[in-house]
């Protein structure tokens, strides 16, 4: 009897041992299965993400390779000395053979500014097709420097004019570009005007802005035809 009583004693401690066995078994697997779960979660989370960050940068490059192209355009306009004119935007080198870069988008922009800045040798435009309009304070002004740079341009003209009737050597050129002078100065302010506008606010002018500029000078060419009669 006292064997049979060890064998049933030993067979429920078996038993027993079976049981929390499985039941660590049993807990492992889903403690594995719910890390696994959550390791997909975390992967998928970051393919999205990276999804996402790829086709910022796909975005990001076709808008940098278009303001690069608009900057060369701009470039080729730039005036240069004759056989320096730069001919066709060159092609981009392959990813292979340039080196690993931790460029953000901001340093790109920076770059592009500063590219800008070089060409236009002011403030430079960065985003694409943005045309800034002039301050309101602006356009009121421009009359007068039509004016201003039509009164010098009118004065070297009368000076050349009078140089010409002293009939030193060349007195037939002088007296043309006297003349020429004198037909230019109404818009000699335009140049100007223009400069400033496009390194002080990098706008343009428009047709009234120019018809502002021309009607100062045509006053001011007027004026100094009266006084100098």
């Amino acid at each position: 009897m006292s064997d049979y009583r060890d064998l049933m004693t030993e067979l429920a401690a078996t038993v027993t041992r079976r049981a929390t066995n499985l039941a660590i078994a049993e807990r492992a697997y889903h403690d594995g299965m719910a890390a696994a779960a959550a390791e997909l979660r975390r992967a998928e989370q970051d393919a999205k993400e990276t999804d996402r960050r790829a086709a910022a940068a796909a975005c990001a490059v076709v808008e940098v390779d278009r303001e690069a192209e608009r900057l060369w355009l701009d470039l080729q306009r730039t005036r240069v000395w004759p056989g320096q004119r730069p001919g066709a935007a060159p092609e981009p080198a392959p990813a292979t053979a340039q080196p690993p870069l931790d460029v953000d988008d901001d340093a790109s922009i920076a770059m592009l500014a500063r590219v800008a800045h070089r060409i236009h040798g002011g403030p430079p435009r960065i985003a694409l097709g943005d045309n800034r309009k002039l301050p309101a304070l602006v356009p009121p002004l421009l009359p007068l420097v039509g004016a201003a740079a039509t009164a010098i341009t009118a004065t070297m003209a009368s000076a050349l004019a009078a140089l010409a009737t002293l009939d030193p050597p060349g007195a037939g050129v002088l007296r043309l570009l006297g003349w020429l002078a004198y037909f230019a100065s109404p818009f000699a302010g335009i140049p100007i005007a223009t400069t400033w506008a496009r390194r002080r606010w990098s706008a343009r002018l428009d047709t009234g802005g120019v018809a502002l500029i021309v009607l100062g000078g045509l006053t001011a060419l007027s004026a100094l035809i009266v006084t100098l009669a």
